[in-house]
């Protein structure tokens, strides 16, 4: 009996080793140490922050940059350190990443001139890292940034409203600004060929609006004259 209830022990703690397993895995301590920056582009970026509506993502620490960057290599290192942080998973806030060489929408739109660029992303409000002496040396240390984004956010920077996503006149200028930056001469012969082509359709508009127009004037005119003849055609009968 002693022998035969050895493989069922065996069997046993196999299955509460694996059932413990997938407990911990699915537990918000594995979920921290498993945290990770995420890598935010144009097409992706309201979709994960929901930024302009402050919904339920969560609230979203960034940082916008651009390969060989000394400064933007500090940073890096300090915001994957900040997503193994218990305390900031317990406050939902979530931390991003935009390569701004290769999303030029998304920095556009948050105007990230000079990058590096930290910014705290909540309830449809940001708030920019100070750059200035004043608040203490940029780029900040860890103890720093984490103290930013838990309570000094609103006394250290001034909060902004998020800026809405891009329509779609926004997506059609952003290619011609894009030149105009590169090659201002270029960017003022497109701008110029585009004035140019808006101006002939609503010519083509005004013109086609004034035909439709002298047709029904037209046919209303041939009404009233066949109605006028009918009539004189019955009175002298």
């Amino acid at each position: 009996m002693a022998f035969s209830s050895i493989p069922t022990c065996s069997v046993a703690c196999r299955w509460l080793t694996v059932l413990f397993g997938l407990l911990f895995l699915s537990s918000p301590i594995a979920m921290i140490a498993n945290a990770e920056v995420v890598s935010l582009t144009d097409e992706t970026f309201e979709h994960q922050t929901q930024a302009s509506t402050g919904a339920t993502t969560g609230s979203w620490l960034l940082l916008f940059s651009v390969p060989n960057c000394a400064s933007c290599d500090t940073l890096k290192p300090i915001l994957e350190e900040l997503g193994t942080d218990e305390e900031l998973y317990e406050n939902g806030i979530v931390l991003g990443s935009v390569d701004c060489s290769e999303n030029s929408g998304v920095c556009l739109r948050f105007s990230t001139t000079k990058l590096p660029v930290l910014m705290y992303l909540h309830k449809k409000n940001l708030y920019r890292y100070p750059r200035d002496e004043e608040f203490g040396s940029f780029p900040p240390t860890l103890k720093d940034l984490k103290s930013f984004v838990l309570t000094d956010y609103a006394q250290r920077a001034e909060a902004e409203l998020v800026p809405n996503p891009p329509s779609v006149y926004d997506e059609f200028m952003k290619p011609i600004q894009l030149v105009y930056e590169n090659s201002p001469m270029a960017g003022y012969a497109i701008f110029g060929m585009a004035a140019m082509m808006g101006f002939t359709i609503l010519i083509l508009i005004v013109t086609l609006i004034g035909s439709l127009m002298g047709k029904s004037k037209t046919s209303n005119s041939g009404s009233d004259k066949k109605g006028t003849t009918k009539s004189k055609s019955k009175k002298n009968k």
